[in-house]
């Protein structure tokens, strides 16, 4: 409090960010006041926020550090560091700023060995946080001394930190709304991430109000679109300005998701004790269970818009900071202590396998996976099995295979489908999945059939084909109504396959070998041709699958009977 941050960016932009009278009457900035100024040498327009100092207005603070990426620590060249400078960075870091640049204020008051003892003081307290230091810059916003040096520093800062992700969500925290004349409901905020243009259409959460995108402004000026880490005034008609609070968010349709159940990382906080947690401006609620570690699952009273890493503050039930979180998952599925304890190296680690194990037999879509971490995922690069828009974890569809043999084995090897899904819990697209390699099995009359142990014969299309096949061999085009059951009855002896696409029904067939072996041991194709009644096309494949199965052997132009038979 009271060490020139509001006279420093005054310096700096020409912008007074103390708008509010009683700021002006006091002398202390009591809200978060935002400025720029732009470096011609970067061809950058860097957003500055103004965080008020006085520990009663902590929340305000937290509010204009939430959307920050940067750091520029004030310090009082004649009074050095003081508690809300310590607590200062400390709810930086909370947010995931764990660098800086410091600028000392006031030189033009304070003598030389005081000004060095200040410095050595900010170091070894930068050094005890592990914040990295990007610069000390000695300044005094009265004289205008060092100012040029301080926005060089700024400069080489701004250039060392990362570029916002491309492939984010859009994300706007609101801080303010109002109406304009003329023009209607304007929300004011910082763009987290993600790119917003006119036209589009934007969800006020948590509210679920959806309202299309007229005008949008960066720092007074029209502009086309607005992009993370702007400072952006959004001119949306439809929404009640009445109906906004600070902290709410401005997202794109369908691409994020509330909840009111979270597992974060966190140090210092208690069980079953209730703190007030930020995502970004807005502080709600919630009571944390203890899972391992440092993993614990927050009850929220109210829902809130997060994706996975998010970071925040946490406060006690009297307002004081209590530590930061890092978010793990936003929305978990599973609540089992154990079953988040179990796979804690996953949640940590690997997250996409973890949110595909829990998500288990429902597995997730593509736009839910992608709405937990704000951004588009790509399933190709995952360890997943995509069923249509689906991912499932492997292991699940493995888990689901062996279930599915467990209740074909005990129901008899028949087993209806519309009893798998229910027992189980798939869809179809999963059974169907399963089914395409499964080996030995069959789906006939809405039947699962293990084709070696199933009794068939009490099936319909069974019967159909028995009685289809009666009065000889069939081609395999006039079975096709059959094809199911087919396999089946092939393969327990009830078919036979003569190859070259024939079929005959076993009876028929002993019939044709009874009557051959009328003819003696041995017989001409013309003998078997009279004997039959067959024509070349059926009586060949016939004799030939009789050579194939041992019941004849061929001898020049006769066949003889093996003495098995």
């Amino acid at each position: 409090m009271d060490h020139g941050k509001t006279s420093l960016i005054k310096a700096l932009t020409s912008i007074d960010t103390d708008r509010l009278p009683e700021e002006k009457q006091r002398g202390m900035s009591i809200d978060v006041g935002f400025a720029f100024v732009d470096l011609q040498k970067i061809n950058t327009r860097v957003e500055i926020i103004d965080v008020p100092g006085h520990e009663r207005f902590l929340k305000n603070a937290i509010a204009g550090l939430s959307s920050a990426q940067g750091l520029i620590l004030v310090v009082d060249a004649n009074e050095g560091l003081m508690p809300q400078t310590v607590e200062h960075l400390k709810l930086a870091k909370s947010f995931g700023i764990e660098h800086c640049i410091v600028a000392i204020t006031k030189i033009d008051r304070a003598d030389p060995e005081l000004i060095k003892l200040v410095k050595e003081d900010v170091e070894e307290f930068l050094r005890k946080e592990n914040v990295k230091c990007f610069g000390f810059y000695l300044v005094s916003s009265k004289e205008g001394i060092g100012l040029e040096e301080l926005k060089e520093g700024i400069a080489h800062y701004v250039e060392s930190l990362p570029e916002p992700p491309k492939d984010a969500f859009f994300r706007m925290s609101v801080d303010s709304a109002f109406h304009i004349r003329g023009y209607g409901t304007v929300l004011r905020g910082s763009c987290m991430s993600g790119i917003v243009k006119e036209g589009d259409t934007l969800i006020l959460e948590p509210l679920g109000i959806q309202a299309k995108v007229r005008n949008i402004q960066n720092h007074g000026n029209f502009v086309k679109e607005g992009k993370a880490w702007q400072r952006l005034a959004i001119n949306l008609p439809e929404i009640d300005h009445k109906l906004v609070e600070r902290g709410f968010w401005l997202v794109k349709r369908g691409e994020l998701l509330k909840t009111k159940i979270t597992l974060i990382s966190a140090y210092g906080i208690k069980p079953g004790k209730e703190y007030t947690f930020f995502f970004g401006m807005r502080g709600v609620s919630g009571i944390p269970r203890h899972i391992h570690e440092d993993v614990y699952m927050i009850r929220l009273s109210q829902p809130v818009v997060c994706v996975r890493s998010d970071r925040g503050a946490i406060l006690d039930s009297s307002g004081r900071f209590v530590c930061g979180y890092k978010l793990l998952d936003p929305n978990p599925k599973r609540l089992s202590k154990a079953f988040v304890k179990k796979h804690l190296h996953l949640l940590k680690e690997d997250p996409i396998t973890y949110y595909l194990l829990e998500s288990g037999v429902k597995g997730m879509s593509i736009k839910e996976l992608s709405a937990y971490f704000g951004r588009a995922i790509n399933p190709q690069h995952t360890q997943s099995v995509r069923i249509g828009d689906i991912l499932y974890h492997p292991d699940i569809l493995k888990q689901v295979k062996e279930r599915l043999l467990d209740l074909i084995q005990n129901s008899k090897g028949v087993i209806k489908l519309a009893e798998v899904v229910s027992k189980l819990k798939i869809t179809q697209g999963i059974l169907g999945y399963i089914l395409k390699d499964l080996r030995g099995y069959a789906v006939v009359e809405g039947y699962l059939l293990d084709e070696k142990s199933a009794k068939i014969e009490e099936l319909e299309s069974f019967k159909k084909l028995m009685e289809f096949m009666q009065d000889g061999i069939r081609e395999e085009n006039d079975l096709f109504n059959f094809k199911d059951v087919l396999t089946v009855a092939v393969k327990k002896g009830y078919i036979h396959s003569l190859g070259e696409f024939l079929y005959i029904r076993d009876d028929l067939f002993k019939n044709f070998v009874e009557k051959l072996k009328e003819l003696g041991d041995t017989f001409s194709l013309q003998q078997a041709k009279e004997k039959l009644k067959l024509t070349r096309k059926y009586l060949i494949p016939l004799l030939e699958y009789m050579d194939l199965k041992g019941l004849t052997q061929r001898e020049g132009n006769v066949r003889k009977f093996t003495k098995d038979v």
